[in-house]
């Protein structure tokens, strides 16, 4: 078996590390992707924040400005004082994503108008999420999550020590030539994170096949089923504005820190809007979430991330994990680091494999010539 699983690591390594590589690296550049975009659009924070907020009901009518003639799909609330408002629209036919419209909280001065993945740091999530090729690439990317928990488990089984030499296992030797320099490098790297490289792994397939994970995880845990969005009567009333749908929803989550609006697509649409409460796991987004009735405020349903059953927790818990938000700021550090793992393993891997061919090719050359 450890032969079996040696040449399944070895030959996979060689065929997807580098891909596998790719996907780590630009996951590691996604780790701090607010921040990195604010510092390379800085015009998107280019406002002095301050104590008088506008209304919601003026951030969407500034937006709606700067898109004329579009329906906005929802406001995703500042992340942190100083960064704005983002409000997205429906992107152009063919275009790689929606058109998002940063909104100053203060003054509703509109800030920038960009299309989303387009812009560095959403083309680099575009990159990591589908290798540029929409859901074909999307599944490609799926199947090297299962590829990397491949990996991990066969790499287990490899290190694995004999005999009691665990010491051995866990360092570097020092006075080691080149080759075993490198080949203790891929060791103890990939030993150590293997943890980590095994909860990224599983969330990332989580996200691409949510479905199937789902089922999955209904064979072990209770899970309840999705609930019903729950539509909009229309009574000839005119619609609540934003700033009233949020109201009624705070009352529902008073303690919670509002996230999202979502606004409705058309006169049988409802207001959906979400929160993150104490304890959720992730925490520039918000799991709970109430939808309204845009005409009457009647709420039309309350999901509280924080009162459902264990599968559902488990599945809530995956995208924070795989983006280190979760842990805080030590996760982020941590998932970051670890997603350069692939790549550090690929080259060492390739090293050895290289200069493990390159003695047979003289050995068989040496040998040939004697033979002669």
């Amino acid at each position: 078996m450890r032969k079996i699983f040696f040449t399944l690591h070895k030959y996979a390594g060689l065929t997807l590390g580098l891909l596998l590589a790719l996907i780590g690296a630009t996951g590691s550049l996604l780790v701090f992707d607010h921040t990195l975009d604010e510092k390379l659009a800085p015009q998107t924070v280019d406002f002095t924040p301050s104590d008088n907020l506008a209304t919601f009901t003026e951030i969407v009518a500034a937006a709606r400005a700067a898109v004329p003639g579009s329906i906005p799909q929802r406001v995703h609330i500042a992340r942190a004082e100083g960064s704005p408002h983002v409000v997205r629209f429906p992107g152009p036919e063919g275009a790689p994503g929606p058109i998002e419209v940063s909104v100053s909280p203060t003054g509703a001065q509109v800030l920038a108008v960009r299309g989303w993945g387009e812009y560095t740091m959403s083309w680099i999530y575009r990159l990591h999420y589908t290798l540029l090729a929409g859901n074909t690439g999307k599944t490609v990317v799926g199947f090297m999550g299962l590829a990397l928990l491949i990996f991990c488990i066969s790499g287990l089984v490899i290190w694995w020590p004999r005999g009691r030499r665990w010491k051995r296992a866990f360092t570097i030797k020092r006075n080691g030539n080149r080759f075993r320099f490198y080949f203790d490098l891929h060791k103890v790297c990939g030993i150590y994170l293997l943890p980590v490289l095994l909860v990224i792994a599983f969330s990332g397939v989580s996200i691409v096949f949510p479905l199937q994970v789902e089922k999955l995880v209904s064979w072990m845990m209770p899970l309840e089923p999705r609930g019903s969005w729950g539509q909009s009567q229309i009574t000839g009333a005119p619609p609540l504005d934003p700033d009233t749908a949020v109201a009624i929803s705070r009352k529902i989550f008073p303690q919670g820190e509002l996230k999202r609006i979502y606004l409705p697509q058309n006169a049988a649409d409802s207001y959906g809007l979400t929160f993150r409460q104490m304890g959720e796991p992730w925490r520039n987004h918000g799991a709970s979430f109430v939808r309204l009735d845009q005409y009457s405020g009647e709420v039309l349903m309350v999901h509280d991330a924080t009162k459902i059953a264990a599968g559902n927790q488990f599945l809530t818990w995956q995208f924070p994990l795989h983006n280190g938000d979760a842990l805080g700021l030590v996760g982020r550090w941590l998932v970051l680091i670890t997603g350069l793992a692939p790549g550090l393993l690929f080259f060492t891997g390739f090293y050895l494999w290289w200069k493990k061919r390159q003695l047979a090719n003289r050995t068989a050359g040496v040998l040939g010539q004697l033979a002669l």
